[in-house]
C-alpha cells in the first residue's frame, strides 16, 4: 500500500478498520483448520448416531498419530498403515480403550472419503467402533497433490479411569 493511500486511510479512521479487517481475516484464516476436523467428527457423528452409537470428538492426540501416518504416505508416496511404522507402536502414547485407522489415497474431500469407508466392510466397522469417544483426521499431499487421507477413531479413557488407573495397582501390573 503507497504512502499516500496509508495517509488518506488514517485522515479517515481507516487504519483502526484496516487493522480489524486483517485481525478479522486471521482469525477466519486460522479458525477453518480445526473447522474441517470438526466437520468431518460431525458427519461422522451424524454416521454414528443414524446407528445408534455416541458422537465423537476431535482429539489433538489422535490428530498427531494421524498426521504422521498421512505424511509419511504422501512422502513415500503410498498407502500403506505401516508406513510411519505399526499402528499399534504410532497409537501406544496415546491413552486409549481401543482404537482403529482408516486411510485413503485420491479421495477428493472428507464427505466423499467417509463415504467410501461406508461402503467398505473393514473401514465401516471402525466407522462404528463401539464407545468410541474420539477422533483424529488429517491429509497430506504428495509432489503431484494427490491427497494422502488418516483417521483415527478411538475410544479414551475419562479423567475418572485415568487417575483410577493411577492408583490401583495390583499384583502383576495395574486394573485396566
Amino acid at each position: 500500500m503507497c504512502v499516500a493511500a496509508l495517509c488518506h486511510m488514517k485522515q479517515k479512521g481507516g487504519i483502526m478498520i484496516a487493522l480489524r479487517m486483517i485481525s478479522l481475516a486471521l482469525v477466519l484464516l486460522f479458525a477453518m483448520v480445526p473447522a474441517r476436523a470438526e466437520d468431518f467428527a460431525a458427519l461422522l457423528s451424524a454416521y454414528r448416531q443414524a446407528h445408534g452409537l455416541s458422537a465423537v470428538k476431535p482429539d489433538a492426540q489422535l490428530t498427531a498419530v494421524a498426521e504422521r501416518q498421512a505424511r509419511a504416505m504422501a512422502a513415500k508416496g503410498v498407502m500403506d498403515h505401516n508406513v510411519a511404522g505399526p499402528f499399534a507402536t504410532r497409537i501406544a502414547e496415546v491413552p486409549v480403550g481401543g482404537a482403529g485407522e482408516n486411510l485413503a489415497q485420491g479421495t477428493p474431500s472428507w464427505a466423499d472419503t467417509l463415504q467410501r469407508w461406508e461402503g467398505s466392510p473393514g473401514h465401516n466397522s471402525n466407522l462404528l467402533m463401539q464407545g468410541a469417544t474420539h477422533v483424529g483426521i488429517a491429509v497430506a499431499y504428495d509432489a503431484n497433490k494427490v491427497p494422502f487421507r488418516a483417521m483415527v477413531i478411538a475410544r479414551k479413557p475419562t479423567p475418572q479411569e485415568v487417575k483410577m488407573h493411577q492408583t490401583m495397582p495390583v499384583l502383576g501390573g495395574w486394573v485396566n
